[in-house]
């Protein structure tokens, strides 16, 4: 392995520990969920590295997560809502936007994340209400609307943090891959 590959591995595994530290220490309790920058930090790593790499630090981080916080039976339900997040911003923003670094492209994709989040988890618990529960699918439905307030609160945080984030991450970023080592390790 190359050191560069080696240095864009650690990076990536740091990124996916700042997204555990995200959801673990900077949440805000809302009713039975919380508002946290998980989601938003996801969008991020797509703008940062790619799609691929996105799903990869979000399936970590948010995974690690939920197993060591007690949600270890739904932690394969995190991280596949990511990754389809993180397939929905590869097919608007990656493929549809050709990874746009215009400032208008990078509020679009944090709207367009956080909306998704919402309908997934909307979705989420319509299904789980209708299935387990055994509601009729209009009132699996409302009861899923009512258990989303921590969503709502995470889509505004995502939409709001997203263009604040980015540049911040990417201007560290940039000055990490600058330095050279002085001790020929990485």
């Amino acid at each position: 392995m190359t050191s560069s590959k080696l240095a864009h591995r650690i990076e990536l595994s740091l990124y996916a520990s700042l997204i555990f530290i995200a959801v673990q220490l900077l949440r805000i309790p809302v009713g039975a969920q919380f508002v946290h920058l998980g989601n938003a930090l996801v969008v991020v790593a797509v703008l940062l590295y790619d799609s691929k790499e996105a799903a990869l630090v979000a399936s970590l981080g948010l995974g690690i997560f939920d197993i060591l916080n007690g949600y270890a039976p739904v932690a394969w339900i995190t991280i596949l809502e990511s990754m389809i997040i993180c397939l929905v911003l590869h097919l608007i923003y990656e493929k549809g936007m050709q990874s746009s670094q215009r400032p208008i492209a990078i509020i679009a994709v944090g709207v367009i994340a956080g909306l998704a989040k919402l309908l997934l988890n909307i979705i989420k618990y319509s299904l789980l209400h209708y299935a387990v529960g055994q509601l009729s699918f209009p009132a699996a439905f409302f009861v899923a609307l009512g258990k989303v307030g921590g969503s709502f609160g995470t889509t505004l945080v995502t939409i709001v943090a997203v263009p604040i984030l980015y540049p911040i991450l990417q201007g560290l970023r940039a000055k990490w891959r600058q330095k050279k080592p002085d001790n020929g390790i990485i």
